[in-house]
């Protein structure tokens, strides 16, 4: 925001210079003036890109450098035929968080740039509440939330699963889905309309999710959603289960599976 402040102030004084100082009428001293103002933008746009691009380079090389670590240790467990489950998930957990960690110490620089860049603050909130919603601090989630940018379909139903467990009500939890499916692209809104049956299913509605599986057949081809489709059209609601998601399933914290390597949800690359 600075940015675009300093921005129109020079380009301003520029306009404002060159008709007081007689060098050109005052229509030509506009558009000069707008041209600065681009250029300048332009300018610095690039500069900050090259610096936030760094930054992160550093995060998705540590963050893949981390998780191929657990994933070896955890290809190692099954090797062994290791037993104890819960001291496997504390010391995988415990690595987890210590990459989180690592990942959070290379971004937290980029909180000088809040006041510089439109939308960072919102983008380093989306990393963030992905960070602590693996470390499953929900008081920090619920925080974050309203200032993350829901622009991805885990990050939607996040913001569902958060409603569930404080037990909103139904029409709630359908005005979020909506929104995020009413212009999504084709293929981008199985998780979302997965997560949304399973909670209708949940709460007895079953007629209801049974018409938004319908729904999602027509946006999206997935195995999972049509054997559900299929489970509840023949009311054998025992078969449905989105374990066909996989890992995106159960980052959710909806259900839990069996042992896994802790995946830290790659933020993905925010500053283009």
């Amino acid at each position: 925001m600075i940015t675009v402040i300093l921005n129109v102030l020079v380009a301003a004084a520029v306009g404002v210079a060159l008709t007081l100082a007689g060098v050109s009428p005052w229509y030509w001293s506009i558009l000069w003036g707008a041209l600065v103002l681009v250029a300048g933008q332009l300018a610095i746009g690039w500069a900050l890109r090259r610096r936030l691009g760094a930054v992160n380079d550093r995060v998705q090389a540590a963050m893949q450098a981390a998780q191929a670590r657990m994933q070896a240790k955890l290809q190692r467990w099954r090797t062994r035929q290791m037993t104890n489950q819960k001291a496997a998930e504390a010391e995988l957990a415990k690595d987890r968080d210590a990459m989180i960690a690592e990942v959070q110490a290379i971004l937290r620089p980029l909180e000088r740039y809040r006041l510089w860049i439109p939308l960072l603050g919102r983008q380093l909130a989306t990393m963030e509440v992905q960070f602590a919603w693996q470390k499953k601090d929900w008081k920090r989630v619920d925080e974050l939330l309203p200032r993350a940018l829901l622009a991805e379909p885990l990050l939607v139903c996040m913001k569902l699963a958060r409603l569930w467990a404080h037990e909103a009500p139904t029409e709630a939890l359908r005005k979020v889905f909506r929104k995020a499916t009413r212009r999504a692209r084709y293929g981008t809104t199985a998780l979302i309309y997965a997560t949304w049956s399973w909670m209708l299913v949940k709460r007895g509605e079953v007629d209801e999710a049974f018409k938004a599986l319908v729904e999602a057949d027509k946006k999206n081809e997935h195995a999972t959603l049509k054997a559900n489709r299929d489970a509840l059209a023949n009311n054998r609601l025992a078969r449905f289960s989105n374990a066909g998601f996989g890992e995106e399933w159960y980052a959710l914290f909806l259900e839990e599976p069996k042992l896994r390597a802790p995946r830290v949800r790659n933020p993905g690359r925010y500053f283009q």
